[in-house]
């Protein structure tokens, strides 16, 4: 879908379904941007030999994907076909998912994902 940014005070003049299609986009946009943060973190992370600090970036990074949810979530109440979207995982058969059970999730991270930890 093709759209164009809107200025926060001109979306004032915007009718109830236009603003609320402004918001979803303004949301994504956040999303987009909590999405770049975490991979910007992470390969900071990779590349860190310093324990203190390495643990702090890990925790921010992980505070980015908690906003990563929040954002999810709020999408999902907002917008009827993303909430249709995420009811069905569509990424691989189950035998194909790096991840098949949530207690598999705990001790799972990007680095490990790859050989790394």
């Amino acid at each position: 879908m093709a759209y164009e940014k809107t200025a926060p005070e001109a979306a004032a003049e915007l009718t109830a379904d236009a603003k609320l299609e402004q918001l979803v986009i303004w949301l994504r946009e956040d999303l987009v941007g909590e999405l770049q943060a975490i991979n910007q973190y992470q390969a900071h992370i990779n590349q860190m030999d310093h324990p203190e600090i390495r643990s702090m970036l890990e925790h921010i990074r992980d505070d980015e994907k908690e906003h990563v949810a929040e954002l999810t979530h709020l999408l999902t109440r907002i917008d009827a076909v993303q909430k249709m979207k995420f009811a069905t995982d569509h990424t691989a058969a189950p035998s194909d998912r790096v991840v098949s059970a949530p207690d598999e999730v705990s001790g799972l991270t990007v680095g490990n994902m790859f050989g790394q930890k």
